[in-house]
């Protein structure tokens, strides 16, 4: 029963501090990660709270980064599709590009050292293993999602 309550406050606090800017399935893929991780670790509510703030900065950050990527990758396919190409220009956007990617790739590392300050070293076992896990498990939900969305199309 406490576990039960402390999921549907947590899910409450998580829909309010996300805010009308974060899309309904951004909040909904929110709280289930923080619910998942929650349950996994066995987290105190306080420690709950703080996990969710850490993966909410890394959530905020990987949006970032995936906007950067996009609109860096828009350029540079831009700067491809002119004659001549400039060499400095598209050399600013290799490294840029390069960079955003190398940012990308260390988020799951950075987000893992900000968690290992709140977690006991248990915990940080378990959220170890736990990756594995839930990768898995959003990777089954994005390829349903995906076929559901193409099922829904083709009826169109």
């Amino acid at each position: 029963m406490p576990r039960t309550l402390l999921f549907a406050c947590l899910a409450g606090l998580v829909a309010v501090a996300a805010g009308a800017d974060v899309p309904t399935g951004r909040d909904r893929a929110r709280t289930f990660l923080v619910l998942r991780v929650v349950d996994a670790l066995g987290l105190s509510d306080e420690k709950a709270l703080q996990m969710r703030d850490v993966l909410r900065r890394a959530d905020e950050r990987r949006l970032e980064l995936v906007s950067k990527r996009d609109g860096v990758e828009k350029q540079l396919r831009a700067s491809l599709a002119t004659a001549p190409v400039d060499e400095a220009k598209m050399a600013g956007l290799v490294a840029d590009a390069h960079a955003v990617q190398r940012d990308l790739a260390e988020l799951p590392e950075r987000t893992f050292r900000e968690a290992e300050k709140i977690l006991t070293v248990e915990q940080q076992a378990k959220l170890l293993l736990f990756r594995r896990e839930l990768q898995g498990e959003v990777r089954q939900a994005l390829q349903r999602r995906g076929a559901t969305a193409a099922t829904h199309d083709h009826r169109r």
